[in-house]
């Protein structure tokens, strides 16, 4: 933000720089919550910048909240976005190897409650840092799982539709029914289910 301040402009029709404040869970909130919207002078911004991470924007990313405060009760909030500039406060994930599943899934299983649960015992600062994400027990696809990855990303691909139409449709059965797909691909016994929902 601070390196590239010259590149911002208060023009509607340029491209937007999303701010963590803005990203909440399955969507790009309308409102931040503090701060004002800023844009990017896109033409400028990509005519004096090269290299890999200068044409990031062109990828679908899951991209996150760089910052939630510690004793927030969901600390990781993600969705997904296309061709879309990031500030700082923002991390994100972009996929190189298809092979190893959707953006959708992963989607559904970082915003679920288990995994969650497990960023908020390890995590000890406000950060949520990439590489802290990245060391979080993801299970590999495998043809017996398959058709539980399959379901949560149609879950996922429902609740960004939903979301879409508009941020405060609620999503929550939905939300939970990718939980309890979640707890079935890790294959969780009940009392460890239980231990994440808080019973």
């Amino acid at each position: 933000m601070t390196l590239g301040k010259h590149y911002f402009t208060n023009n509607s029709k340029n491209a937007v720089l999303i701010k963590g404040a803005i990203i909440d869970r399955y969507a790009i909130k309308n409102k931040m919550s503090q701060g004002e919207i800023v844009f990017l002078n896109e033409k400028k911004y990509i005519g004096e910048n090269s290299g890999k991470r200068a044409e990031h924007y062109k990828r679908i990313r899951i991209v996150m909240q760089g910052i939630t405060g510690v004793n927030e009760k969901v600390r990781l909030k993600m969705t997904i976005v296309d061709n879309m500039f990031c500030a700082n406060s923002v991390n994100y994930l972009i996929f190189a190897d298809k092979s190893i599943g959707s953006e959708y899934l992963y989607l559904g299983i970082l915003n679920a409650k288990l995994l969650n649960f497990i960023f908020k015992k390890f995590s000890t600062n406000s950060n949520v840092n990439g590489y802290e994400v990245d060391n979080l027990p993801i299970p590999p696809i495998t043809s017996g799982n398959r058709s539980i990855a399959a379901n949560i990303e149609k879950l996922v691909d429902k609740i960004l539709s939903a979301k879409k139409q508009t941020t405060a449709s609620d999503t929550l059965e939905l939300e939970r029914q990718i939980d309890e797909l979640v707890y079935e691909l890790y294959e969780l016994t009940p009392d460890e289910i239980a231990i994440i929902a808080g019973k």
